[in-house]
């Protein structure tokens, strides 16, 4: 019997994925939320429960690397963008871990994300190229899931990071990458958006079709404006973008987050009531709780940045609402977990 776990363990442990990241990315967005909603106890383990999951999934990523059960070329031709979900979640917990005065550990993730940022980004690009060029995979709008807008997020996550992190060691190259990589943001959000929103209206969402990475939408939009509000913060520290004009850019996208909220979670109850819906766990349900932590943080910096109460009053009572569904992803979670220590087969993958 303890054998049989201990092979399980190992099996699932050498499965994981860089996708499986999107985990810590909910879990550091969450911890942040609550933390400036005045809860730090319990922001503090939530924080240890995503540094501590961010280790778990490196090891078990290189096992299986090391393995040759992966490999980053077959990650970024199968799972497309998913693999920045690993990007993102070292921002997420960059920033967070500024917050708490840890600037050391915080420099040390922000440097591994953007080496990883790098080539991973341009290897997503030079996988569609090649694809498209040599006619091996899809060329149809199909392919453009939700997914893609984690190209979007993990910038974002980087503009986000180097903001906190340049705001508190007042460094002017830091804060000059910052809105950088902001800017870059906003451009691949405009292009991923037209898009995956063409994928909807022409290719629409089939039965086999899992909605939940369409919640990254969301996400991107609402890091996006997270990120403008740490950019303005060590605005003193660059002179490429006005305050003003990072400021008028966030709150359009903001209108425009809150606008989608509605439709995306039709679509979401839509596919879970429908006949033959994914009503198990999936790693994919982190990519939802991801963007409501993150619309409620984004909205309290945004708002007390521009010394708009209402909004970071709203940001400060919606980390509950990210909290709420961070527990009940994470209770399936565990009972997935569970399974597997019975003897089931572990269920990973996004599908």
């Amino acid at each position: 019997m303890v054998r049989t776990v201990g092979r399980g363990v190992w099996s699932a442990l050498c499965g994981l994925r860089l996708e499986h990241f999107t985990f810590v990315m909910a879990t550091g967005i969450v911890s942040t939320a609550v933390a400036n909603s005045g809860a730090d106890d319990l922001a503090r383990v939530l924080f240890w429960i995503g540094l501590v999951g961010y280790g778990v999934l490196a090891v078990g990523t290189v096992l299986g690397l090391v393995r040759r059960q992966w490999s980053v070329r077959a990650e970024l031709h199968d799972g497309a963008c998913s693999a920045l979900a690993f990007v993102a979640a070292g921002g997420v917990l960059s920033a967070h871990a500024t917050s708490t005065g840890s600037t050391t550990l915080a420099l040390v993730l922000i440097v591994v994300s953007g080496v990883a940022w790098f080539v991973l980004q341009h290897g997503v690009l030079a996988s569609l190229v090649v694809r498209a060029s040599t006619g091996d995979g899809p060329r149809s709008l199909s392919m453009f899931d939700g997914t893609w807008f984690l190209l979007v997020v993990s910038t974002q996550a980087l503009a986000v990071s180097l903001g906190a992190w340049s705001k508190i060691v007042h460094t002017d190259v830091g804060a000059t990458l910052a809105v950088l990589a902001w800017g870059l943001g906003v451009l691949q959000l405009i292009v991923i958006a037209c898009l995956v929103s063409a994928r909807l209206l022409v290719v629409g969402v089939g039965r086999d079709d899992d909605v939940s990475p369409y919640w990254v939408f969301l996400g991107s939009g609402a890091i996006t404006i997270l990120g403008a509000a740490e950019v303005l913060g060590a605005a003193y520290d660059q002179i490429l973008l006005s305050p003003e004009l990072i400021g008028g850019v966030a709150m359009a996208i903001w209108a425009f987050v809150t606008w989608m909220l509605l439709p995306t979670v039709a679509l979401q109850v839509w596919q879970e009531l429908r006949s033959g819906s994914r009503g198990r766990y999936r790693a994919a349900l982190w990519s939802a709780v991801f963007p409501i932590g993150m619309y409620g943080e984004s909205s309290r910096q945004l708002g007390f940045i521009r010394g708009t109460s209402w909004l970071d009053t709203l940001g400060t009572w919606e980390a509950w609402v990210a909290l709420g569904a961070w527990i009940a992803v994470a209770l399936g979670l565990v009972s997935a977990i569970g399974g597997l220590v019975a003897g089931g087969a572990p269920r990973w993958r996004r599908s």
